[in-house]
């Protein structure tokens, strides 16, 4: 049998419904041909779950699986990746989550973790080695996220070494962007999958594990780990980053003028000033903190006081919360800020999400589509903060307009009967980043497999260092080579961040003294291409095609109205056209049968 290097080969299977654990092998062919990560997860999602199936069924499965970079010396190799159909956009969905909880399930012996079924009464899984049992979470059941994580700890007498996941209130309840959370302020955040964790009736995930991971040439490996080390250290990005965490980017997206603003009615927000990086780490940060193998520690310790006393101690707010529950909803000052991700954090649910349920709902009272009668009597202004944090409670606890709002922006605004002003594609709420002004961010929110989502592909920051970032021209074969290269980042296991120090030539050369798989950078490239057109196989086959590769009329029909960026619309027909001809789809988005057969997934037809 061949030596398996950097991969145990092994996956744990969790049958809720039967209460059955068992592990199988990894054909070491599918380590080959998907990587890891967000690969397998296509995979197995691809072979064991029909895209027709109801997210909330006992059929529909969270696969968590882990890169082969995870739990090694190569810097940032912490990102795990669940793969589920999504209760939010009825498509396939993957989400990432830095912190310890992927490399701490590949110390304890597994790649992956398949659960399935649901559990007749609320349970957590406790995963120590070898020792796998389910345990009785009913008196756990209702917690907030930071007291589920004590309760369970307190169960496991109270080790800290132990690295967990977990879902809150909003996971429990079936709010359709509920995250799961680790280490409390780490999220497996778009798309629901707190959600389908809460529907099979599991609290939380424990994991505890003490096995070493083999490299196939552990020279190499420590040599690459000191130079890529380094090499990202001593990056203009990375220093930028370790300082400000990704509040950096403030400054940058909004003084160009393609910032959410006021539910996108605005690419420019005049108080922006206030929440830019250097502000924040003012006003706030306390002390910086890093995911596992980490040499930038872009996370930064914060802490306020607010008027009435309350303390707020919490990681963040990263830049895409900054965002949406700040320029998004006119929101300038911290303690209101803090306040509302304080909440959305305790409940468990994507601040994202939350964001844009709000402006809509904001955007609508403003219109006088929705009244006091709808709000609960809250004066739904943009700019009022106290509304957007009750309003957050009220989505928390899924009472009165929260229950709307819990559904997500698109089912909320046919209910308010304002379909147009919904900023989502697929159902899931767009990023910050106004694609009216990075015209190939309007071809990763439209074509994502799991609905509107930035790191498909983050094309804004090269459209910005090109100068091209209106124009139409080429931005498709710039789309898809940002796409190939978050779904290697994404498969092999390390976090985005680290591309400040690591090309994808040393990414392909770590991956290599890792595995023992000898490849290159086309031989990644094409494995990233099957991984990406295996996503859009299991939409098609779930009906989806061009008609749901849309973004919100106001982005085709609406010129933006200040700032830098003032006067651009996007021409989504145009970017459609071009990026199926360069992915080899045909006019409807569908992937051409010599595509499917270049890339092997004619079983998956």
């Amino acid at each position: 049998m061949t030596k398996i290097y950097g991969s145990h080969g092994k996956i744990l299977r969790v049958n809720l419904s039967l209460g059955k654990i068992d592990s199988e092998a990894i054909p070491i062919s599918i380590l080959e041909s998907y990587i890891g990560g967000r690969g397998l997860g296509a995979y197995y999602l691809a072979k064991e779950v029909q895209p027709n199936a109801n997210a909330f069924s006992r059929e529909n499965k969270l696969i968590f699986m882990n890169g082969p970079l995870s739990g090694t010396l190569i810097p940032g190799n912490n990102k795990i990746c669940v793969t589920f159909k999504s209760p939010l956009t009825n498509s396939y969905s993957y989400s990432l989550c830095g912190g310890h909880i992927g490399p701490e399930l590949k110390f304890a012996g597994y790649d992956g973790l398949i659960i399935d079924g649901k559990s007749e009464i609320p349970v957590y899984l406790w995963i120590d080695d070898k020792s796998i049992e389910l345990r009785d979470a009913q008196e756990i059941w209702g917690s907030f996220i930071p007291e589920t994580e004590a309760l369970v700890r307190n169960d496991l007498s109270g080790d800290q070494s132990i690295q967990m996941a977990v879902i809150g209130p909003s996971g429990e309840n079936l709010n359709k962007y509920a995250c799961i959370t680790s280490s409390l302020f780490r999220e497996f955040g778009r798309g629901g999958a707190g959600a389908v964790m809460g529907s099979k009736n599991l609290k939380a995930i424990a994991i505890r594990g003490s096995k070493d991971v083999i490299v196939a040439n552990p020279k190499k490996v420590k040599e690459l780990s000191e130079l890529l080390s380094e090499n990202i250290r001593n990056s203009n990005g990375g220093r930028i980053r370790r300082q400000y965490g990704t509040a950096e980017l403030v400054e940058k997206i909004n003084s160009r003028g393609f910032f959410v603003t006021r539910n996108f009615t605005s690419g420019y927000f005049k108080e922006g000033e206030k929440l830019e990086g250097p502000k924040m780490r003012e006003s706030l940060v306390f002390g910086d903190s890093s995911c596992f193998m980490c040499p930038i520690a872009c996370g930064k310790r914060t802490a306020l006081t607010l008027p009435g006393g309350e303390e707020l101690i919490m990681e963040g707010p990263e830049f895409e919360t900054i965002g949406s529950l700040g320029s998004n909803c006119g929101i300038s000052d911290w303690p209101t800020l803090l306040k509302a991700t304080s909440i959305c954090d305790k409940y468990g649910m994507d601040t994202m999400n939350a964001g844009f349920c709000v402006s809509l709902a904001m955007e609508c009272f403003e219109k006088n589509l929705i009244g006091l009668e709808e709000t609960n009597g809250i004066e739904l202004n943009f700019g009022n903060g106290k509304a957007l944090v009750d309003i957050l409670e009220l989505i928390g606890k899924r009472e009165g307009i929260g229950d709307v709002l819990a559904e997500g922006t698109k089912n909320a605004a046919e209910k308010f009967n304002a379909p147009e002003l919904a900023m989502e594609s697929k159902g899931q709420s767009l990023a910050v980043y106004d694609p009216r002004g990075a015209k190939a961010m309007a071809l990763s929110y439209a074509t994502s497999p799991k609905g509107a989502h930035h790191m498909v592909a983050t094309t804004f920051g090269a459209e910005i260092g090109m100068g091209n970032r209106f124009k139409l021209e080429n931005k498709a074969m710039l789309q898809r080579n940002h796409q190939f290269s978050m779904c290697i980042v994404d498969s092999i296991g390390i976090c985005s961040t680290m591309r400040a120090g690591i090309p994808l030539i040393q990414q392909v050369e770590a991956y290599s003294a890792v595995t023992g798989f000898e490849a290159d950078v086309s031989v990644m490239n094409l494995i990233a291409e099957r991984i990406i057109n295996l996503e859009r196989l299991y939409n098609v086959k779930n009906g989806f095609s061009r008609k749901d590769d849309t973004l919100p009329k106001r982005f085709m029909d609406e010129e933006i109205p200040e700032g830098e960026s003032k006067g651009e619309k996007v021409n989504l027909e145009f970017l459609l056209d071009e990026f199926y001809k360069v992915m080899g789809w045909d006019d409807n988005g569908i992937p051409s049968e010599s595509k499917i057969d270049e890339l092997a997934l004619t079983d998956f037809l």
